[in-house]
């Protein structure tokens, strides 16, 4: 008995520890013409601090960051796959994130009511378009990430 109690306080001090993370539900809808793909964002944390614009962003992250999967889009792996990618566009992320950053050109959404889910509970779902070919050209023409026909 002592050795569970134990081992729970130890647990609930490492989650503590944990670096805040971003928590939000991501399900790719479909892969559209144009380049675009379509996501459907969620946020049950925090789901007052969830408007449209910081879904964008999240979207945006998601593609570059962690990749995505459903049956509808099989396994879409992180642009930023190597840790170089990543150490290079840190260098821009705040200035792409601004207010005013280049962000906003790689999303597409709709503010109407049909994207937007609210219930009772305030659990919101954005449906948010995210070009990523022009993401990924953007990106190498930043010499952030290498074109994919490099080495043919």
């Amino acid at each position: 008995m002592k050795n569970i109690l134990l081992l729970i306080l130890v647990l609930q001090s490492l989650i503590c520890c944990v670096p805040k993370k971003e928590f939000y539900n991501i399900e790719c809808i479909s892969i559209e013409n144009e380049g675009y793909v379509k996501l459907k964002m969620g946020n049950y944390v925090k789901p007052t601090e969830f408007n449209i614009e910081s879904t964008c962003k999240d979207a945006i992250k998601a593609v570059l960051y962690s990749g995505y999967s459903s049956t509808n889009c099989q396994t879409q792996k992180p642009i930023l796959k190597e840790s170089y990618d990543i150490e290079n566009f840190k260098k821009i992320e705040s200035n792409f994130f601004s207010a005013n950053g280049k962000w906003k050109t790689f999303v597409r959404n709709s503010l109407d009511s049909n994207n937007i889910k609210t219930d009772n509970t305030d659990n919101k779902e954005f449906v948010i378009m995210v070009n990523k070919d022009q993401l990924r050209k953007y990106l190498e023409e930043q010499k952030i990430i290498k074109s994919l026909n490099t080495g043919f």
